[in-house]
């Protein structure tokens, strides 16, 4: 991988992203007003408390589906025609340099989540022998940070680490287009500093002054497209944690043959706040994207639950087009 100057790309990304609140980590913007959403990016949410000290913070989040050629040809989840599955678990992970004593759910908290939300969207516990498993849904939660430092045998970071630190986290935040498209634009980045270093000759005058190089990035180009290009850029610029649900066929499975039909990324920015007080807002909000071909990840904005024990029930699939019966008349 090229990308000599790839820091100085990543140093402007955070930069212009930290610059409503100097010295810290700042989050994807949020709605200006907490009764009601506006699109990504559009506002700020001020409040006299911090994130860490406030009970239900506005969350930063990110969804994408993305749906394989094998996928695409099997029937959609519903109501009427359920999907069921057996749901596997690789593990909590930690990528980047994340911060000392960090806490997490269970994998008992993860699956009720999964399994509830996952219901909602046409997918149901296998229960054999009659209702036999379709798919095999393999999943994994953790954060995705940053790197801070170098490791032991090099202490120095190379361009080729944050390279990688980053596009594996914009992987995360928008998908493998999203990745392979900020990947394009790092490598624009690249040739643009390249060429501005080279334009001025030796003891003239800079022709692209540091302002004018930071603005005129590809990078920020891509950002100032839209509020949901910015957004994703900056969540993928700072610090996230994440959950991954990857569904295989079940019975290519059982021959040791694993064949992708479809995998959902979920991201919320963690800075000011706890995987405990995110992860169930995370993966609850994204329930009707399961499964579902996204032909660009989804940007959100949520309050986090209450903070105490949620009791999930017995999953089932809604259908909306049926009355429920234990819904109030509305009063006359």
């Amino acid at each position: 991988m090229r990308l000599h100057r790839i820091w100085s790309v990543f140093v402007v990304m955070a930069a212009s992203t930290c610059a409503a609140e100097p010295g810290v980590v700042s989050p994807p913007p949020a709605p200006a007003a907490p009764s009601a959403e506006k699109k990504p990016g559009s506002d700020w949410v001020f409040s006299l408390l911090p994130k860490s000290l406030q009970q239900n913070p506005h969350l930063e989040l990110t969804v994408i589906t993305e749906v394989t050629d094998e996928g695409k040809k099997r029937p959609s989840a519903s109501a009427q025609n359920p999907v069921y599955f057996e749901l596997y678990s690789a593990g909590f992970r930690q990528q980047g340099h994340p911060p000392g004593g960090e806490k997490t759910l269970t994998r008992e908290d993860i699956e009720r989540l999964l399994t509830r939300s996952l219901a909602s969207n046409g997918f149901l516990p296998a229960e054999p022998p009659s209702k036999v498993p379709a798919i095999v849904i393999i999943y994994s939660w953790g954060s995705h940070n940053l790197l801070t430092e170098g490791d032991d045998e090099n202490p120095v970071l190379s361009s080729e680490q944050v390279a990688r630190n980053l596009l594996d986290r914009a992987a995360l935040v928008g998908g493998d287009r999203f990745a392979k498209q900020m990947l394009t634009l790092f490598e624009e980045a690249d040739s643009f500093y390249l060429a501005a270093q080279t334009s001025t000759p030796p003891g003239s005058e800079p022709v692209f002054t540091p302002e004018l190089l930071d603005f005129t990035n590809p990078v920020n180009l891509f950002k100032r497209r839209s509020p949901k290009n910015e957004a994703l850029v900056e969540q993928a610029a700072h610090d996230v944690y994440f959950v991954v649900a990857s569904a295989y066929d079940y019975t290519g499975m059982a021959k040791n043959q694993r064949q992708l039909l479809w995998r959902t990324r979920m991201t919320v920015a963690s800075a000011g706040v706890s995987q405990l007080q995110t992860l169930p807002t995370l993966v609850l909000t994204a329930a009707p994207y399961f499964g579902m071909d996204m032909p660009e990840p989804e940007v959100l904005t949520r309050r986090s639950m209450r903070t105490g024990t949620v009791e999930i029930g017995t999953p089932t699939v809604v259908d909306p087009n049926v009355p429920n019966p234990k819904k109030r008349a509305p009063k006359k």
